[in-house]
């Protein structure tokens, strides 16, 4: 992958971020596909309204998006596979995974579809990744 893909896809992802950290849900537009897709444990929403809806109702900020990974599927669409950690107020922390499907528009890499899971802990065991390296390489 062109480094310059990877370095534009890399600021879509920390963009993201800082747009939902922000609230500034007029710029959507410039991290999501106008019919984008993100499925969350709270369910699914399509298009930036509906995301913007959705991640009002469920995000805390700030979040940081890190460890991320690319795998190309074809030349405008890339697989991202990402951590996501976020502090509360309180000192507990949550984290978990996504997994981005990002695509080449005119106006740049734009994710197309999310999907974001949380590290569930079964019991007193270690916690379970629910998304995982199968889903990166589907």
């Amino acid at each position: 992958m062109p480094a310059a893909d990877a370095l534009e896809i890399g600021t879509v992802l920390s963009r993201c971020a800082r747009v939902v950290d922000a609230r500034a849900w007029p710029d959507l537009d410039r991290v999501f596909t106008g019919d984008a897709v993100v499925v969350s444990p709270g369910g699914t929403a399509r298009g930036p309204g509906e995301i913007a809806e959705r991640t009002l109702a469920e995000t805390r900020d700030p979040h940081l998006v890190t460890d991320t990974v690319l795998r190309r599927l074809a030349p405008d669409r890339v697989r991202a596979w990402s951590k996501w950690l976020v502090v509360c107020a309180d000192g507990s922390a949550l984290g978990g995974d996504q997994l981005d499907l990002l695509v080449r528009t005119p106006d740049g890499w734009r994710i197309a579809e999310r999907r974001i899971a949380t590290l569930d802990t079964p019991g007193a065991g270690a916690p379970a990744r629910v998304l995982g390296p199968a889903d990166f390489l589907a």
